[in-house]
């Protein structure tokens, strides 16, 4: 009866678990946000983006020392 009123008490005084939960739930919400931040990145950039691409484009098939049209 002791031993198991020890280990009881040993259970819920221990840190170790809760410290690694702690942990796993930091890097998770880590995760949750770089994926958050670069959807809204992708989003939000995708015309500008379409846009350099075209000037690239049109600047690549110009001969040199003139201007894209």
């Amino acid at each position: 009866m002791q031993k198991t009123i020890r280990t009881m008490r040993d259970f819920f005084t221990a840190e170790d678990g809760l410290v690694t939960v702690e942990w796993v739930a930091l890097a998770s919400a880590l995760v949750v946000g770089a994926i958050s931040v670069g959807w809204l990145v992708m989003t939000d950039l995708k015309a500008p983006a379409n846009t350099i691409g075209t000037q690239i484009s049109a600047a690549a098939k110009t001969t040199p020392g003139t201007a894209a049209p």
